[in-house]
This record gives C-alpha cells, sequence and structure tokens, in this order.
C-alpha cells in the first residue's frame, strides 16, 4: 500500500524536555510528559516501551499493540493514525517508535519484516 503524498511529508518531532527525559530510561517523568503532551496516545506509547513490545527490522519498525503496526519514519498503519487522526499527528504507535530510536528500546531482527510474515504463515 502506498504511503499517500499528504501524508509522507509529515514530520513529528518529539519535544526536547521528553527526549532529555527518555534519555535518562523509562521513569515515572517520561511516562507525566508523554501523559500531558500526548494524553491517552503518550500514556500507550509508555506502556508499548515498557512492555517491550517495538522491534525494528531492516527495513522498518513495528509496534505490537493490537495488531503489528508497521511504523515507517512519520508514517503508521493503525486506524487511529489513518483515520482518527488523518496523518497530522503521531499516534501511538509513532510516539513509541521515536522514544524507541532515543532509548535504544527495541528488539532488533536482522530480516526483513515480510520474510518475518512468510515464516510466520509457513508455522
Amino acid at each position: 500500500m502506498p504511503i499517500p503524498n499528504r501524508l509522507r511529508d509529515k514530520e513529528f518531532t518529539i519535544p526536547e524536555d521528553i527526549t532529555k527525559s527518555a534519555e535518562k530510561g523509562l521513569s515515572y517523568e517520561l511516562y507525566k510528559k508523554l501523559l500531558f503532551k500526548y494524553g491517552k496516545r503518550g500514556e500507550k506509547a509508555f506502556i508499548y516501551l515498557k512492555e517491550d513490545r517495538i522491534k525494528k527490522y531492516l527495513d522498518f519498525f513495528v509496534v505490537v499493540g493490537e495488531n503489528e503496526y508497521i511504523v515507517e519514519d512519520d508514517f503508521c498503519t493503525c486506524r487511529d493514525f489513518q483515520i482518527n487522526l488523518k496523518g497530522r499527528k503521531p499516534c501511538a504507535h509513532i510516539l513509541a517508535v521515536k522514544i524507541a530510536k532515543v532509548t535504544g528500546g527495541y528488539r532488533k531482527y536482522n530480516k526483513y519484516y515480510i520474510d518475518y510474515m512468510i515464516d510466520k504463515r509457513l508455522r
């Protein structure tokens, strides 16, 4: 599924105070900042980080929520991002990936996501 141009050029930056808190690790301070800035989505992002639900493949990140959501740059395959937010604000999955890049809080896989999916279907 190609990424629509109106979504492709959007860039979401995490505020500096949140980035500094993330550099210190997953703390209550980071939780509070994410919650106050992003509300329920910030809280969900923190939970994804705390529960180690972020995966980095060779091609992109995947966040495990109700399903597995692909996050590439500032785009996510979840319905919240595409329908509710209409690509104007980051969803919890994008927030989680951005923070995970700062903290290193993701599992790294030395394969492409499509290869993982093929292996999963063959089982």
